[in-house]
């Protein structure tokens, strides 16, 4: 019995390069923290909100 060849699976994405998405979420400047004024990146807002890593361990620990 012959054994059949799978067939070869390519994937081509077309989008922007995980440099730029990294970018994008960690080092530009969207907001600043509410208590010390700290520059916050996309990423800091979603995870913190209004306060900086920080400020937030102070209030909420």
């Amino acid at each position: 019995m012959k054994k059949k060849k799978k067939p070869q699976i390519t994937i081509v994405y077309k989008g922007p390069s995980i440099f730029e998405v990294a970018r994008y979420v960690h080092e530009e400047t969207v907001a600043h923290c509410e208590y010390c004024g700290k520059p916050m990146s996309r990423s800091d807002v979603n995870d913190y909100g209004s306060l900086c890593e920080s400020c937030y361990m102070k209030e909420y620990y």
